[in-house]
């Protein structure tokens, strides 16, 4: 056997053997496509997870500020009852501390030593006039009714200037810690709405290459098993972001009253009635994390703990709540997180 013809066949042998290494390695297309997908999916929910966190930290500040400044007011509200209170305590103290100064004034016109009661007493303690015995021989009954009545009243006027006191104090720290949580929420803010533009941009883009690659795996699953729905037909008229100083964590969709609003996937319905702010809702769990939310409906059409399917009606849209207008406002919640519903329903097949 010639040099070359043995050369060709020890390469061709050892091509094939390499072969048989690498082509166990190699995925098939099928795999590789649906691996791409569900990483694609995945980054999506993170992106959209990063930005719905960044709102709730404001959410968060703002409610901390409301909560410290409502305490702040109660504080001060108890503070002038306090003074109050002890304002009319010592009048009532020093009305009856005229009183005893008339009956000691008598008693010296009758010869009596004990003088004038002020004088005598050089102090406004009922509890220093008790314990002046020589006192206690000179007047009746009735002073000494005087006197007790004189205790209490002192009694109420410190233990109020103690509450004043005490409510003063906690009011001045509360509106510290409210002013604090209102420099952290305008902070969030202004940091949320920074970053809110290149936030969405990234979950569009997100969204289409999963749409894409979806499209193209012929072994992916689908995103929603069944399909997603629409959840109401309308003018979409307010979308998810930060907006005028506070954050709208969903879209309004208008229409008239009446118009029927769908679960725009399977799940049990966990709330049906009111709801503050939204005059009523229903809320929809479904599998994998997701809460849907309708809010400001006129007539829900489900109970608590019903199943419903993908495109059932559960209610009609309405205006009720704090409401500009008939409208659905629908959210989305993914493991806790207040998501932008549009690309999420875009991501199941719902544009809207």
């Amino acid at each position: 056997m010639s040099a070359p013809h043995a050369l060709r066949r020890v390469t061709t042998a050892a091509l094939a053997a390499l072969a048989l290494v690498v082509a166990p390695m190699t995925p098939a297309h099928g795999q590789e496509s649906t691996n791409d997908v569900e990483t694609a999916r995945t980054e999506l929910r993170e992106a959209q997870a990063r930005l719905a966190q960044r709102y709730q930290t404001f959410t968060d500040a703002e409610r901390k500020h409301d909560a410290a400044q409502k305490a702040a007011t109660q504080a001060r509200e108890r503070a002038e009852k306090a003074r109050t209170a002890a304002e009319s305590a010592a009048r009532r103290f020093h009305g009856m501390q005229g009183d005893l100064d008339k009956f000691a004034s008598a008693s010296f016109r009758q010869g009596s030593t004990i003088g004038s009661m002020s004088a005598y007493l050089g102090a406004d303690s009922p509890t220093e006039m008790l314990e002046r015995s020589s006192l206690l021989n000179a007047i009746s009954d009735d002073q000494l009714s005087v006197l007790e009545r004189m205790q209490r009243a002192l009694g109420a006027k410190r233990a109020s200037e103690r509450e004043a006191t005490t409510a003063l104090r906690t009011a001045t720290s509360n509106e510290r810690r409210a002013a604090s949580a209102k420099a952290e929420a305008e902070q969030a803010y202004t940091a949320a709405q920074d970053e809110q533009e290149e936030a969405k941009a990234e979950i569009d883009r997100l969204v289409s290459r999963t749409q894409t690659l979806a499209s193209g795996s012929s072994t992916a699953a689908p995103t929603v098993p069944g399909g997603a729905a629409k959840p109401a037909e309308g003018t979409l008229t307010s979308t998810y972001g930060a907006r005028w100083g506070t954050v709208h964590y969903g879209i309004d969709i208008a229409n008239s009253i009446g118009t029927p609003i769908h679960s725009t996937l399977p799940g049990e319905v966990i709330d049906s009635g009111p709801a503050s702010g939204f005059g009523l809702w229903v809320r929809v769990q479904h599998e994998g994390g997701i809460v849907s939310v309708y809010g400001h409906i006129d007539q829900s059409m489900v109970s608590v703990g019903q199943q419903v399917s993908a495109g059932q009606q559960i209610a009609t849209m309405g205006n009720r709540g704090q409401s500009t207008g008939p409208h659905l406002h629908f959210e989305i919640h993914e493991n806790g997180n207040k998501i932008d519903p549009l690309p999420w329903l875009r991501s199941q097949g719902v544009d809207i």
